[in-house]
């Protein structure tokens, strides 16, 4: 790489960090649109112990239907699907049990600028029927949660909204047996045993899947209602609302100001220390970290997985430490290749990079299969720390023996002599000062004798 290179080079780094830094925190309108930019820094995802939120617990009764477990385990999944659906990725769907000995089901969902609209839509669970008749008491064609297994939003063949319809392979039989007996005809919808709606029926449907619509299209909202209103019955047991309750942020109102001081004022040290230690060396350090920090920032505003919480800023520390650590592995192999041998700076740096990269690697997969384990196995609160941490790790890996070395490699043609630049000493420079006073002393101890 040429002098010239070597500087298009840096300048390329250079603009990408102050740019992705600018762009992390900035927001503003977008030209003559209703759109406005948002610095992605304040779009992560916050936890319950950062931003609060809402908290509700369920209580599951007991029946005689027969494995219980497998119909809770189910109904988890549909709450976690209906909330999913509904735009709140970051919320928590757990089983527990309650002094009687009940499963009990709590739901979490932190960040929340409408805890109303939330309660309102999780707080619900409905039994779901349809019947022939306009009829209470009529037979059942249908029960959501023995036969439903999904409601959602959809189009019609007109391009309006409407509601798409999946059943189970039980349902599928029992809504082609339905739609066989009633085409053509009214069939009624009942949620917690009264009338919501009816729909008619144009055609018989054996492949499982349906499309409710009407002739004037239903807006999104109204579609979105329905299905909720349908996805709620789907549930595989009968739940009563034991508890409900709005969550403040257990960290108080300024945490994450006084997080944001202390890891600037963390960072700051950590780059003056890198650069008064390994000086030239210790500067690519800080500027693959500069890289590292604007990148981990972007990961965990745009990844769906990530939820900042307080043992998840515990993994973005743990990691950022790693990634300092990766270049002080790197930073003393080469110091020790310059110190025992004749190489040049360029092949020291070189190979001390190539015999620190096992190493390297070894000890941060050793961090990652942990981190996998307490992502995939881990209860929610632990799970924010793995994903935080699983990042961090990739990244500090990236940033150490790639965008360190790549920074070294322009630092070259610019200066590649310099020992001081690079904070480098050969071994016999150590060595000189003591042969030298050992000389001195037995020429004076030999000019004694002659006298």
């Amino acid at each position: 790489m040429n002098k010239k290179k070597s500087i298009i080079v840096l300048s390329v780094v250079g603009v990408f960090v102050i740019l992705m830094a600018l762009f992390a925190v900035v927001s503003f309108p977008i030209g003559n649109s209703v759109y406005d930019y948002t610095g992605y820094a304040k779009t992560i995802k916050l936890g319950l112990d950062m931003s609060g939120g809402i908290s509700v617990v369920y209580e599951v009764v007991p029946d005689e239907f027969g494995d219980l477990d497998t119909r809770v385990q189910g109904t988890i999944s549909s709450l976690q699907s209906l909330l999913v659906q509904k735009g709140y990725t970051e919320s928590t769907v757990t089983k527990g049990s309650n002094s009687n000995g009940n499963a009990t089901i709590r739901v979490e969902v932190p960040d929340v600028d409408d805890p109303e609209r939330v309660l309102d839509l999780i707080g619900r669970p409905a039994s779901l029927e349809f019947k022939g008749e306009d009829d209470k008491m009529a037979e059942n064609l249908i029960v959501g949660r023995d036969h439903l297994e999904n409601a959602y939003v959809t189009t019609d063949e007109s391009g309006n909204y409407a509601v798409g319809l999946k059943f189970n392979d039980a349902g599928t039989t029992a809504f082609a047996k339905a739609t066989t007996d009633y085409l053509n005809k009214q069939i009624y919808i009942y949620i917690d045993g009264e009338q919501y709606t009816t729909v008619k029926v144009n055609s018989t449907i054996t492949n499982g899947s349906a499309i409710i619509s009407n002739s004037g299209g239903y807006s999104f909202q109204d579609a979105s209602e329905f299905a909720t209103r349908l996805q709620s019955g789907t549930f595989g047991v009968e739940l009563n609302k034991t508890e409900e309750r709005n969550i403040s942020a257990t960290l108080g109102a300024g945490a994450i100001k006084t997080a944001l001081i202390a890891g600037i004022v963390g960072v700051a040290i950590i780059f003056i220390f890198l650069i008064l230690v390994y000086r030239g060396l210790g500067i690519a350090a800080d500027i693959a970290l500069c890289v590292y920090i604007v990148l981990l920032i972007w990961f965990c505003a745009v990844l769906p997985w990530v939820q900042l919480t307080l043992p998840g800023i515990a993994g973005i520390l743990l990691s950022i430490g790693m990634a300092v650590d990766a270049n002080v592995i790197i930073f003393e192999r080469i110091k020790d290749e310059y110190r025992h041998t004749n190489k040049p700076i360029p092949t020291a740096i070189k190979d001390g990079f190539k015999r620190s990269t096992a190493a390297i690697i070894d000890g941060n997969v050793t961090t990652l299969i942990g981190a996998i384990v307490l992502w995939v196995l881990g209860s929610s609160s632990i799970v924010g720390f793995a994903v935080t941490l699983f990042i961090g790790i990739i990244l500090s890996m990236f940033s150490s023996l790639v965008i360190t070395r790549l920074v070294l490699k322009c630092f070259m043609p610019l200066n590649s002599k310099s020992e001081k630049f690079y904070g480098l000493k050969r071994k016999k420079d150590e060595e000189e000062p003591e042969d030298e006073n050992l000389s001195n002393i037995s020429t004076a101890n030999l000019a004694k004798e002659e006298a």
